[in-house]
């Protein structure tokens, strides 16, 4: 897989342009600011092998620009179920604090659930729903990488003081994380890289939150 990062927006979120090397396919994770510098990159990979605009969540800071891509490449938006309304409704997706009056409001075409796989070029990506941050947050696993969205970050994690956040249920999905077999370069929706193991050892927010138990 190749990877693109770009962030975006006011908020800087990530957004990554992934794209299945042998076959071209390619998929848009999260789109705060559809920028002439993102339009570049997206006809870079041709747009008619863009196939999905897969959001990691409903905050506003990870879709603005995601109705101009939408226009642009006229592929299907995906988002968890728990966070559709988000897409319509400025107050669900925190626009209203920030950026009143200024949220484009759209649906999405196909509402997610825990455990469903889309295909990118015959590479597999797993749907792993993730609250805690918002009710509808997921991330999603292509082989041995993670796009976590402000679920896990390098050394924390996110915000749970939003509504519809839980620090209780973002401790599980944490867990949920943590328990998958191996190791993951994780991709998150803000700052930068970091991996699975690394977070499992090092992560002082989750230890706080007796996350790690005895280790």
């Amino acid at each position: 897989m190749q990877i693109k990062i770009m962030p975006l927006g006011e908020l800087q979120a990530n957004s990554y342009i992934l794209t299945h090397g042998p076959s071209g396919e390619t998929a848009l994770i999260d789109c705060g600011e559809c920028t002439p510098q993102l339009v570049s990159e997206l006809e870079k990979c041709g747009l008619e092998k863009i196939k999905y605009i897969l959001l990691t969540h409903g905050h506003f800071d990870h879709i603005f620009g995601v109705p101009d891509v939408k226009r642009l490449t006229g592929v299907p938006v995906m988002v968890h179920k728990d966070d559709a309304d988000c897409l319509f409704d400025e107050n669900r997706s925190l626009a209203h604090r920030y950026f009143p009056g200024e949220q484009e409001l759209f649906r999405a075409d196909r509402l997610l659930e825990d455990g469903d796989v889309l295909s990118l070029g015959g590479q597999e990506i797993r749907v792993l729903h993730t609250p805690g941050h918002s009710k509808g947050s997921v991330c999603y696993v292509c082989g041995n990488l993670i796009f976590s969205g402000d679920t896990l970050f390098s050394r924390t994690v996110g915000r749970t003081d939003f509504p519809g956040g839980s620090v209780d249920e973002l401790g599980q999905s944490v867990k949920k994380l943590f328990a998958l077999p191996g190791d993951y370069i994780v991709y998150p929706g803000h700052h930068r890289l970091t991996t699975m193991e690394t977070e499992r050892k090092t992560n002082r927010f989750l230890r706080n939150q007796d996350v790690f138990g005895d280790r």
